[in-house]
């Protein structure tokens, strides 16, 4: 079959690869028919390995070389013993295997096991034909649901958890820092429980005209939009992590969704004087976000096709896929991958 593999830094190459064989016990085989890019892939071209393993991991034994992907849907068709889910069923993949057995996997929260493995990125992913995976990390799409939209839905889940880390945000101003894919789903799933008003801030013109259009008030970075109680950190950077603190009221919280690659000063006297909360929202969990995420969809509360910018197919991942992406990012926000050959 095709697929996209990550073989080192600047090194994806769309090959021939084996095909997933006969799902074992509690897996199945989906044929997987769109996946998108996220940004952990794009870091990933530029410099990984980065969490690629390059020893085999303690709980798939995957490594470099492995298929990217952890945004995936599509069919199931083959299913092992006792999966539960019968071939020809669509369905959404939640993307994080864990060990089955801490106090984090029986607590439903399996993203924070110690020994998570994440599809695409510590076994083989979504961005091929087909692939294995538990049952457990598999959701049913709704009838009408289209497989985009189902594709999406990893990445909404991400949001769909952080504004349910931040408590009630109904009738509550909101300010989210960051009008990427997942700053403009943290915007639309605060509108949609009920925020007051919700503003995107960023420094791109082209992404607030985004967020414009799909009916967000926005603003500039800095400190002339005063203060409000819940602010969504979606930027990933020094100057981002910075002004979304200064943008926090007194007794406020910060929820922290960008992945910064180096650590941050914080002035912790400010956020002792104020009574501030930080949190952060890593990832997802099936029941509590990914399910949502779908439902949220299948509602049509969250404007799905706004965020996709391209879509391309499986044999021009890399440079219609991943290159636009880092050449042009600010044209770009979501890239789908059609996996169908």
């Amino acid at each position: 079959m095709l697929a996209a593999v990550f073989h080192d830094r600047l090194d994806i190459r769309v090959q021939e690869w084996p095909a997933p064989a006969n799902p074992r016990a509690g897996w199945v085989t989906v044929a997987i028919t769109h996946c998108g890019i996220c940004g952990t892939d794009v870091d990933e071209y530029l410099h990984g390995p980065v969490v690629i393993p390059t020893a085999p991991h303690p709980l798939t034994g995957a490594k470099v070389p492995l298929v990217l992907g952890h945004e995936g849907a599509g069919i199931v068709v083959a299913a092992g013993a006792g999966a539960g889910i019968d071939p020809g069923t669509r369905v959404g993949l939640e993307n994080s295997v864990g060990c089955g057995h801490c106090t984090a996997c029986l607590s439903g929260n399996r993203q924070l096991c110690p020994q998570l493995a994440e599809m695409g990125l510590m076994m083989d992913g979504a961005l091929a034909e087909a692939v294995n995976v538990p049952a457990s990390m598999c959701a049913e799409l709704p009838a009408g649901l289209p497989d985009e939209a189902g594709a999406l839905a990893e990445s909404l889940s991400v949001a769909v958890r952080a504004v349910r880390r931040a408590g009630s945000v109904a009738g509550v101003d909101v300010h989210v820092f960051g009008a990427g894919t997942i700053g403009l789903m943290a915007a639309q799933v605060a509108r949609s429980a009920g925020a007051r008003s919700v503003t995107l801030r960023d420094p791109s013109t082209a992404r607030l005209g985004r967020a414009v259009a799909m009916g967000f008030e926005v603003a500039p970075p800095g400190p002339g939009s005063g203060r409000v109680p819940v602010v969504f950190e979606c930027t990933g950077t020094a100057a981002g992590l910075a002004d979304s603190l200064s943008a926090t009221s007194k007794s406020g919280t910060t929820v922290v969704l960008g992945v910064h690659d180096r650590p941050r000063e914080i002035d912790l006297v400010a956020l002792l004087l104020d009574e501030r909360v930080i949190l952060a929202s890593l990832s997802h969990a099936m029941r509590e976000d990914y399910i949502p995420a779908i439902e949220l969809l299948r509602q049509g509360k969250i404007d799905f096709d706004s965020l996709i910018t391209d879509r391309v197919p499986l044999l021009g991942a890399v440079d219609r896929g991943f290159e636009p992406l880092v050449t042009d990012p600010e044209r770009h926000l979501k890239v789908l991958i059609d996996c169908r050959q």
